[in-house]
């Protein structure tokens, strides 16, 4: 009996998925309109409703026009605000934004904007993703409103968390009205570090002493304009005197050893634990200020040092092995 009730909910949820999937679209912007709005009476609602009815039964009893007359406008109170509720979410526009990455385990930053493009201000929305409930959002002004929520990221790789609900009960809370919305939004997921020895070849090291480092004191690169906080000692005091502008002098490291970040030398047959040790030894290097490449058997990254070198090598981890198509996740009924 359990197997039944778990196939038939299988099904209902597939169906729900397929349905909803058609009804609201995946996409990167997108605007509700009728036949994205949901609603619904609330639990406040029914009970609006309930005493209406009580107090339509009593004046017909009593034959008291006046116990009548506050029945219907109880129940006319009741449409109305079924047009107000909907209008508060209608031609509401939702936006994918910016997304930070994160390691396995922890938390994946997602922003979206909520606009509106009408005379209609959206009051008193909420946002529900993966069990998470933003604060009270108005959106009153013809400016985007960000709303960030940060998900917990449990695999490797393009982090897509699937729909999420907009609603509101504004503005008597007699109604819910809602929408289930994805928007093309996925951050990416590092391997989690793993400390571990590296067990690479003698061949790794190389001197080179070709290689620039963008954080060094080594070699003159080039001037910019000034910005606080950079040092005294770098100005070039001699172009201020001639035209009575600041400019920072910019220097370079060069690389004395380039090192391999190598597939077969970390100690582990497991393809995640391979990919977590290297992620530390990722991390580790460029910390160290460090020239190293990065050989994986899906390609290689050519030596270098810097933020940006490391995030490509990071990103190479997260990815590797990971279909470019990402997983349509649904909701379920």
């Amino acid at each position: 009996m359990a197997n039944l009730f778990s196939v038939i909910r299988q099904n209902v949820n597939a169906r729900w998925q397929r349905w909803i999937q058609l009804r609201v679209p995946k996409a990167l912007r997108v605007e509700l309109d009728q036949r994205k709005v949901f609603i619904f009476p609330t639990r406040y609602g029914f009970f609006f409703l309930f005493t209406a009815f009580l107090l339509f039964m009593g004046g017909i009893n009593y034959e008291n026009s006046l116990i009548l007359n506050l029945s219907f406008f109880l129940v006319s109170l009741f449409l109305v605000a079924i047009l107000q509720t909907f209008k508060n979410l209608s031609g509401l526009v939702l936006v994918a934004g910016g997304t930070k990455p994160a390691f396995k385990g922890q938390d994946a930053l997602f922003e979206i904007s909520l606009e509106r493009e009408s005379s209609r201000q959206h009051e008193s929305l909420q946002v529900i993703w993966e069990g998470q409930t933003s604060e009270l959002i108005n959106v009153v002004e013809r400016t985007k409103r960000p709303v960030e929520m940060s998900l917990r990221a449990v695999k490797r790789g393009r982090y897509s968390p699937g729909r999420f609900k907009v609603q509101s009960t504004f503005p008597l809370g007699l109604l819910r009205t809602w929408s289930w919305i994805q928007l093309d939004i996925a951050a990416i997921v590092y391997p989690m570090p793993v400390q571990c020895e590296y067990v690479g070849t003698e061949g790794d090291g190389q001197k080179d002493g070709n290689i620039k480092i963008p954080a060094g004191q080594d070699e003159f690169e080039y001037l910019r304009e000034y910005r606080v906080g950079d040092s005294l000692k770098n100005i070039a005091w001699k172009k201020y005197a001639n035209s009575q502008k600041l400019l920072t002098k910019v220097f370079h490291g060069v690389a004395g050893d380039t090192f391999w970040l190598r597939w077969s030398g970390v100690p582990s047959t497991d393809v995640e634990m391979k990919l977590s040790m290297l992620c530390y030894w990722v991390i580790t290097y460029s910390q160290e200020n460090r020239v190293f490449g990065l050989s994986l058997p899906s390609g290689d990254i050519a030596p270098a040092a810097g933020q940006d070198h490391e995030v490509n090598c990071l990103r190479a981890l997260a990815l590797y092995g990971v279909d470019s198509h990402e997983r349509l996740d649904g909701v379920q009924a």
